[in-house]
Parts: structure tokens; sequence; C-alpha cells
């Protein structure tokens, strides 16, 4: 089972030393009580440890190494006969849960979830903060707002645009919060409205420092000059996702320290392409580096296209800062897409009616996606497929029959916001289906297919093995092709002895 697992879900498959005997995917152990504690002292909220063995076992070996929820690897517990999946630590700050329930979907056994919010089938808020990508500014507040939720008290989510949480009213910037008890509120400043309401303050990475120094700055001058910066309008120092500069500071030891304490991806660009920009600099900035200006374009560059200059460049001693927001909520571009949006729409055949002939690849899309996007029947069934925090965090846009073009303006105009859009068509879409329309609409937005099962795959099955050879499937419907063609392509067909 271990082996099945680890074929699936990558990773290593450490087995007793008795049992991995000419396994060469295999990590032997001799002592079961010195190397579970020590893989997961040797874990962090990145990684998982997946447990085929009693529950209790587990409980008794790891129970003096557990040190938090936001430093613990996720820790999922499997029965020999992979009947149940039951995740014990980092159901949600970890990932636990989600990776629970692939493997059970996997195994076609059960997921046992013990936490209060998904026993109630809510969305909990590290949930929320988890898809939303921010960082959680107070753990303790975060989870006094969970104990609201869990007690069925009203909680809101105050964000720049409506996330889709079906658990939360959104609320935007400056909304009435007198209905509630108490709120998420995403923000890249440091402190929002001082209500009367308790707050959980989730921060989404989407600030970027572009950063010049003097050779040899240390990494505390770095991280003071970004502090002082980011007080200076307000903005959290969480909301750092991205520092950047002049790719030749690359080995300057103090930005990279500085960059880790900050958890913050790290950006260089060439002299030319930061003087491109045209910001103002200094004659011996260029003779320095080779371009007049550093902080101001790098941090422009790394926030993307429409981003807002927060702080222009200002010196703090042997370090210039200056900071830019992107344009998105959530997060930044990622690196060499600073240009654009960065969102994509795939279409989705979920099938011929029934969640049994969902492909895989199919419910990997559905459940990444941000948005979901389809006539309203395919989105209830979507719905019923889809589980948990996967179902209610997601923006759902429906609509009738005849309302194709709009459909596929709403998956483009998401995937322009950078969602990851999952537009859905029943069988396959690339057959009678969405994707022709799609492909035909989309631009230069990236666009991919998932295949489906078609009705006519799932019939020719009930009848045994029809479509050995060649064969046509035609749509008989006169709605949007002329009867008369309708009526030739079928003699058409017939003449052909498929």
């Amino acid at each position: 089972l271990a082996l099945r697992l680890r074929e699936r879900f990558g990773g290593e498959a450490c087995l007793p030393r008795c049992q991995s005997l000419g396994c060469g995917h295999c990590s032997p152990f001799d002592d079961l009580a010195r190397a579970l504690p020590e893989r997961f002292a040797a874990g962090d909220g990145s990684d998982a440890l997946v447990c085929v063995m009693a529950a209790g076992i587990v409980f008794r070996l790891l129970a003096p190494e557990l040190r938090s929820k936001q430093e613990d690897p996720a820790v999922i517990v499997v029965d020999e006969e992979g009947r149940f999946a039951v995740p014990l630590l980092g159901g949600h700050a970890a990932g636990a849960n989600d990776l629970a329930r692939e493997m059970a979907r996997y195994l076609e056994g059960e997921a046992v979830l013990t936490t209060a919010s998904d026993a109630r089938g809510l969305t909990a808020p590290d949930q929320v903060a988890e898809r939303l990508g921010p960082r959680v500014a107070d753990p303790e507040s975060l989870r006094r707002v969970t104990a609201l939720l869990v007690d069925g008290k009203p909680v809101c989510l105050e964000a720049p645009s409506d996330p889709g949480c079906g658990d939360y009213d959104w609320i935007p910037p400056g909304g009435d919060l007198k209905a509630y008890d108490g709120r998420l509120l995403v923000t890249h400043e440091d402190a929002g409205r001082r209500e009367d309401i308790l707050t959980a303050r989730l921060v989404p990475p989407v600030v970027a420092a572009g950063v010049g120094c003097r050779r040899g700055a240390a990494a505390a001058e770095i991280l003071r000059a970004i502090d002082e910066a980011c007080a200076g309008q307000g903005v959290d120092r969480l909301a750092v996702g991205v520092l950047a500069s002049v790719d030749t500071k690359q080995d300057e030891e103090g930005l990279l320290e500085a960059a880790a304490a900050l958890d913050a991806e790290l950006r260089w660009y060439d002299a030319g392409r930061l003087a491109a920009l045209g910001r103002p600099g200094s004659d011996f900035v260029r003779r320095q580096v080779g371009t007049p200006a550093v902080a101001e374009p790098a941090a422009l560059l790394a926030a993307g296209e429409d981003a807002r200059m927060l702080a222009g460049k200002a010196a703090y001693g042997a370090v210039t800062v200056a900071l830019a927001l992107g344009s998105r909520d959530r997060s930044l571009p990622r690196e060499g897409e600073e240009g654009a949006a960065g969102g994509e729409v795939t279409v989705v055949g979920i099938g011929a009616g029934t969640g049994a002939l969902l492909t895989k690849e199919a419910a990997r899309v559905l459940e990444a996606a941000d948005t979901v996007v389809g006539y309203r029947t395919y989105i209830e069934q979507v719905k019923k497929i889809l589980s948990g925090d996967n179902r209610d965090g997601k923006r759902y846009v429906s609509g009738s029959m005849g309302r194709e073009r709009q459909r596929c303006r709403e998956a483009l105009a998401a995937a322009a916001a950078g969602q990851r859009v999952a537009l859905v068509s029943s069988g396959d879409p690339g057959v009678y289906g969405m994707a022709g329309l799609l492909l035909e609409m989309a631009g230069d937005t990236p666009v991919a297919v998932a295949p489906g099962i078609t009705a006519a795959q799932m019939a020719a099955a009930r009848l045994g093995a029809p479509l050995m050879n060649d064969y046509i499937t035609l749509s008989l419907s006169d709605l949007l092709t002329p009867r008369e063609e309708v009526l030739r392509r079928a003699e058409a067909a017939a003449a052909a002895d498929m």
C-alpha cells in the first residue's frame, strides 16, 4: 500500500528493512520508534508524513516531538487495507485534510475528518487563508474567529473582491459590519478599521520591494530599511512577497538573508531592463551597476503589469528601498509572467451525467480552480462532485442554455484577473462542447482542455464494443444546423457503411 501511495503521490517509501529487500524505491529502517520521530522532526508545514499503521502507534511516537500547527508537517494515518485516511495533524495549516481526501479517492476509501469546521461542513478561516495565499498576522485571532464560526456566529470576509468563500458574506472594504461578530480581513495594510468586532487579519503577499544597496550591506540593515519603508506607508511587512534588485547583486549575502527572513522570493533583473523603465536615478549608480536606478524599476517589474508605486525610492543609510503594489488581490505574478495577468482557462469535460465517469484530470482541474463557469445544471453536478472546502471555497458563475458566449466571456474575464478558471461542459468539451467556442474567443489567454467521456462512449460500452473501427457521430438537432444539412450528413454517413 505504501508503494502504491508513493507511485501516485510521489515522495519516499520507508519500510522495515526486512520488507524492503529488492525494492529499489524504498528507504529501509531498523527501528520505527527512532525512524518515525526523526522523519517528523525533519519536516515542516510543507511536508506530509503518511503512516500505514495503527493511529495509536503514531500518537505515542510523535507526541514528544510536537511543536506548533504552523511548524509541524501534516500527519495522516491510513489503515493497512486502505479503507480510511485519517489526518491527525495539520488538517488545514499543512493541508492534511485535502491530501487525505485525495488519497481516499485514489484508494476508493473514505477520508475521516475530525476538525470541527469540516465536521460541520464549514470552510475554516485557515482554509480561506491557504486558498487566498495570505500570511496570518495573528494566529490567536484566527483561532478565536474560527471558534465564532463553529459556534454558529456570523463571520464576514472583508476583501478587495469577492473570493467566493461560501460560509462568509463578502464585505467590500469600508462595508457595514454591524451584523457580524467577527471578520476575516484580507489586506496588505498593517491595521484595518478599528471596529468593535473580532478581526483576524490575513495579509496577501502583493507588495514587491525593490532594493539597492552598497556592497556588503548586512541583512539586518536591509530589513530595517524595508521595515521603515513599510511603516511609512502603513504596509504590513508580511505583504512583501518579492525582493527585487539588479542581477549584479546576486552574490550579496545580505540580500539573500533578508529575503529568507521575509519568506520572500528573490528576483534579479539585468541593468538594461531596469534602465528601460526610465525611472529617475543618478550617474553614480549608472557607473556602478549600468542603470541609473535600481529600487523603483525593480519593484515595478516584480509587481507586474498595472502595478502602483506605493513608496518611491528612499535611502536608509547604505540601503535604498522602493515599494510597489501588484494589481492582483492575492499574489504577485510569477517570475517570467510579470507582464501578463497570469490566469488561465481549462475547459473541463465532466462526463456523461454521473460523477463515476469523471476523469482524474478533470477532478484535479475542478479542485484547483478558483472560479467555475458553466450551465447551471452542470454547476450543480460539480458541487456534488467536490467536497468540503474544495466545493465552498470557489466562485461559481452559472447561466442558462443559449448563453454560451456570455459564459466564455465570464471565464476569460476571470482569467484576465489572474484566476484559475474551469469552464465546464458535459461529456467531452471538444465534442459538441464549449472548447471550440472558447478557443475562438480566447485571444492570448492560455487555454487547456481536459477531455471527458461522452454519452456516445457510455452508450457504446453498454452495448458492448460497436465502435471498434471507423465510426461517425452525428447530431440530429436542427437548432443550430439547417434541417437540410442534417439530413444530407445522415445520408452521407449511411452511404459510408460505417
